[in-house]
C-alpha cells in the first residue's frame, strides 16, 4: 500500500478492527477523513464541492457556488453518463440562477405506478364492494415483470430528455401516461453537448415510438387484466452490457473499502451539502388559505379502502358514528378522493403533550395543520418544538380552521399568523 499522507482513510481503516464500543466515534472518523481525502485527490470514487474535480469545474465556469446532490457527490469522480456518455466535466452546466449544476438521478420505469394506477380504476369502474387484502400484494409483486429496464443512474439532461420526447409525443395527440424511454432509446434521439442540456430530434423520438409503441399498448393491456384479477379474482428488460453497475453510488456499496466501508453515505452528503446552492422552500403556504377542493369519493369507497392494509386497519379502529374531536368531520367526510386516490388516514397526539392528552384519534386534515406549523416555526424561524402538538393547542386548532369534507382544511391566515408570531416571541 501507497503510505502517502493522501490515502489517510485507508491507512487508518487498516490499523483499526470495528467494535460496538467505538463503531459511531470510528465512523465520524472516517467521514472526515473521507472529506479530507476528496479534498486532496487520494479519493476519487466520491466527490463533492471540494474535490479537484470540482476545482477544476468552477474554473471553467467562473463561478463557485453549486447545485450538487447526493449522487453525484457519491459517484466516483471518473463516472459517465451510461446514456449520453459524457464525463462529469463534460455534464456540468450553469443554472437558471447562476449556479452550477451538478446533478445526477435514478431513471426507473413506471410500470409500478400504472399498475397502481390500474388498480384504482378497475375497483371505480366495476362497482366492486368486495375488499382484496391480497391484491396489493399481488400488484406490488408484479410490477417488476412489467418493466422494460431496470433503474439506472444518469445524468440530469438524460433523465429531462425522456420529459422532453414524451411532451413531443404527447403534443401529437398520443398519450404516454406511464412509458418512459430506456437509456438505449434516449441515446438515439438525442444530440448531446458538453456543458448544455441535450438537444433532442423529434423526428427521431417519433420513430423510436412508433417502434416502441406496440409493446407499451401490450404492457398497458396486460397491466390492465392483472389489475383486474388483482381487483376481482411476454416479460420485457433491457439488460446493460459489459459490468456497468447501474448505480454506482456509496450508499450502495460502490469502492466501500481502504476504510471508505465505515463513512455513512448520508453523513457525508449532509456535510458536502452545508456549502451547496439550494432552493428555499416557501414552509407558510399552509397559511395561506389557498388549498384545492377534493373529489366526492365514488360509492365503493370502501372497498377500496378496506383493500389498503393502512388505511384499513386505521377505518376498522374507530366506530361507525366516529367524528374527528377538533374538526367534527365524520369518517366519510375524512376520506380523500384526489386524482383517482382514494385514502383515509387518522393520527394520535402524542402523550407527551398535555393539552392533547385527552383528544383521541384526529384526522389527517388536523394533523397535517399540526406538522406544517411545527416545520414552519423550526426551519424559518429556529423555535425549538420537541413535538408537533407542542405548537398548538385543541382550541387554537378549532379557532384557525374551517373543515371541508374530503379536502384539506382552510386555515384563517390572520389567525394562524397570529399564532406564529406568539412563538416566536418566546
Amino acid at each position: 500500500m501507497n503510505n502517502n499522507p493522501k490515502h489517510a482513510l485507508a491507512i487508518w481503516a487498516k490499523q483499526y478492527e470495528i467494535s460496538r464500543d467505538d463503531i459511531q466515534e470510528r465512523k465520524e472518523t472516517a467521514l472526515r477523513l473521507a472529506i479530507d481525502g476528496i479534498a486532496d485527490g487520494s479519493i476519487i470514487s466520491l466527490d463533492g464541492v471540494i474535490s479537484p474535480l470540482s476545482q477544476k469545474i468552477k474554473a471553467h465556469h467562473g463561478v463557485s457556488l453549486f447545485e450538487m446532490n447526493g449522487n453525484w457527490i457519491e459517484t466516483a469522480q471518473y463516472w459517465t453518463c451510461p446514456c449520453c456518455a459524457r464525463g462529469k466535466f463534460q455534464i456540468s452546466r450553469l443554472g437558471g440562477k447562476g449556479q452550477i449544476l451538478a446533478k445526477l438521478v435514478e431513471h426507473h420505469d413506471h410500470m409500478s405506478d400504472a399498475l397502481k394506477a390500474a388498480f384504482r380504476k378497475v375497483f371505480i369502474e366495476s362497482g366492486t364492494d368486495k375488499p382484496t387484502s391480497t391484491g396489493l400484494a399481488l400488484i406490488e409483486r408484479m410490477a417488476p415483470a412489467f418493466s422494460a429496464y431496470p433503474s439506472v443512474l444518469i445524468c440530469e439532461d438524460c433523465n429531462n430528455a425522456d420529459a422532453a420526447a414524451k411532451k413531443v409525443i404527447s403534443d401529437t395527440g398520443r398519450k404516454v401516461d406511464w412509458h418512459s424511454f430506456s437509456i438505449g432509446q434516449i441515446s438515439q434521439f438525442i444530440i448531446a453537448r458538453n456543458h448544455a442540456p441535450h438537444i433532442i430530434d423529434k423526428v427521431k423520438v417519433l420513430e423510436i415510438w412508433n417502434l416502441a409503441r406496440p409493446a407499451y399498448v401490450a404492457r398497458m393491456n396486460l397491466v390492465y387484466e392483472v389489475a383486474k384479477a388483482a381487483v376481482l379474482h411476454n416479460y420485457w428488460f433491457e439488460r446493460y452490457q459489459g459490468e456497468t453497475t447501474p448505480v454506482p453510488t456509496l450508499s450502495n456499496g460502490f469502492s466501500r473499502f481502504n476504510g471508505l466501508e465505515l463513512v455513512n453515505g448520508e453523513a457525508l452528503v449532509h456535510e458536502m451539502a452545508r456549502s451547496t446552492f439550494k432552493h428555499k422552500s416557501n414552509y407558510s403556504r399552509w397559511r395561506s388559505g389557498e388549498q384545492s377542493i377534493g373529489d366526492i369519493p365514488p360509492p365503493n369507497f370502501l372497498a377500496i379502502i378496506q383493500s389498503l392494509p393502512g388505511c384499513a386497519r386505521m377505518w376498522a379502529a374507530l366506530p361507525d358514528q366516529w367524528k374527528c374531536p377538533i374538526c367534527e368531520r365524520s369518517k366519510y367526510q375524512i376520506v380523500n378522493y384526489k386524482k383517482g386516490k382514494v385514502s383515509f388516514h387518522t393520527h394520535g397526539p402524542t402523550r407527551y403533550s398535555p393539552a392533547w392528552k385527552s383528544t383521541g384519534q384526529i384526522c389527517i386534515g388536523c394533523f397535517n395543520v399540526v406538522t406544517a406549523m411545527k416545520r414552519e416555526l423550526q426551519i424559518d424561524y429556529g423555535v425549538e418544538v420537541n413535538s408537533p402538538f407542542d405548537c398548538i393547542t385543541p382550541g387554537e386548532m378549532r379557532s384557525i380552521i374551517r373543515a371541508r369534507a374530503h379536502s384539506s382544511h382552510l386555515v384563517d391566515p390572520e389567525m394562524a399568523e397570529t399564532l406564529v408570531t406568539k412563538w416566536q416571541s418566546r
